[in-house]
Order: C-alpha cells, then sequence, then structure tokens
C-alpha cells in the first residue's frame, strides 16, 4: 500500500469512518470480459454518532469529536470518494468520469432506489451532492500541498496535517496505546518513534 494512502487510512479511521483502500474499478466490455477504468485511492464512510472507545480503568468512555477539517457532522451518513498524492493536489481523470462516480456510489450502496444520474451530475459539478436517503457524498483530496482547490466544491487536507492530528492523538492517549500493539502500518510507524522518543528522553 502507498505510504501516503495508509496514513490517510489511519487518520479517517481515527475519525470514525470505515476505509476501503486502492479499490478497482473495472467495466464491462461486450463478451470480451472487462477493462480497468482505474483504482479510487480511498473510500470512506461515516455513520452518525461514530465513535472510538477510549478504556479507562473497568470502564470506558466514547471519543466521538472529529477533526474540523474533514467538514463533516453527526447528523447524516457521510461517504468520501478520495484522491491521495504525495506531491501537490489534484485530481485523476477517473474523478471526472461519470461511470466511475457510478461504480463508487454502487459500492457505497447509498442509492439503491434512486436514479444515480442525477446525485453523478452533482458530484462532478460541485464536488458534493446528496442522495435522495440524505446521505452526503463528497470528493477530496489528500495530498502533501495544494495552491488552490484542485476542483469546484473539493476539499484538501494535507498529508503534515493528518500526521499533526495522529500525533496528537497518540499523546492525549498514550498510555492506553502504549499497551496496545498496531497492525496499521501508519499507526504503529509513528508509535515505533513516540516510542524510541520518550524512551531516549527526546
Amino acid at each position: 500500500m502507498d505510504t501516503a494512502v495508509a496514513l490517510t487510512r489511519t487518520y479517517l479511521q481515527l475519525n470514525g469512518y470505515f476505509v476501503v483502500t486502492e479499490y478497482p474499478v473495472v467495466e464491462a466490455v461486450g463478451n470480451s470480459g472487462g477493462r480497468s477504468l482505474t483504482d479510487l485511492d480511498v473510500l470512506a464512510v461515516r455513520f452518525p454518532g461514530a465513535g472510538r472507545l477510549v478504556k479507562r480503568g473497568e470502564g470506558g468512555s466514547i471519543i466521538g469529536e472529529v477533526d474540523g477539517e474533514l467538514d463533516t457532522t453527526n447528523e447524516r451518513v457521510d461517504m468520501i470518494i478520495a484522491e491521495v498524492k504525495q506531491g501537490e493536489a489534484r485530481l485523476n481523470r477517473g474523478a471526472h468520469d461519470p461511470a466511475v462516480m457510478r461504480a463508487a456510489i454502487a459500492r457505497f450502496g447509498g442509492c439503491q432506489s434512486c436514479d444515480v444520474g442525477p446525485v453523478v451530475d452533482e458530484l462532478l459539478r460541485e464536488g458534493s451532492a446528496m442522495t435522495p436517503d440524505g446521505h452526503r457524498l463528497r470528493v477530496m483530496v489528500f495530498a502533501s500541498y495544494f495552491e488552490r482547490s484542485p476542483g469546484r466544491g473539493v476539499r484538501v487536507i494535507t498529508l503534515e496535517h493528518m500526521r499533526v492530528y495522529i500525533d496528537s492523538y497518540i499523546q492525549e492517549h498514550w498510555q492506553t496505546l502504549n499497551e496496545a500493539q498496531f497492525l496499521d502500518p501508519a499507526m504503529a510507524f509513528l508509535m515505533m518513534f513516540e516510542k524510541s522518543k520518550r524512551r531516549s528522553g527526546g
């Protein structure tokens, strides 16, 4: 998995999202099989009230705060289709392709009973759209830097912002996290450096 994609996945998971990375979009071509249209770097969905259970003593508490940079709400389901770039924020060709956006919406399953055409049109035009069921769809980019938005209504979050957010989370919950082992590569990497820093007195 790409390093920047791994960091993005960890960041979104800490904010209550379920995340699928590097999702392939394949188009059927007649009777000859199919062809790959693109890979979507990140598909993420967050349900109202999603949080993190932090154990303290015999009990625990739910932390439901979400990073303000995500500009989300607990009032509705939030679905994100995102590009991840280690350089400047930009959108790949697939992000402008109605077939790719339809495939993403189908994967979410948030518009089963509706005509996705108008939803896709609005998503491509405005960078976000609401389904008839009240779910919000958004196109986002996670990148090293940006000088301007890569598209109308497209929100950008930098890799550095995500690193700082995850580091702050580690600091806040160190006593709990220090006893855990992480298979998530980005979290494990940052935890390794935090442990090294604390043990060396840095």
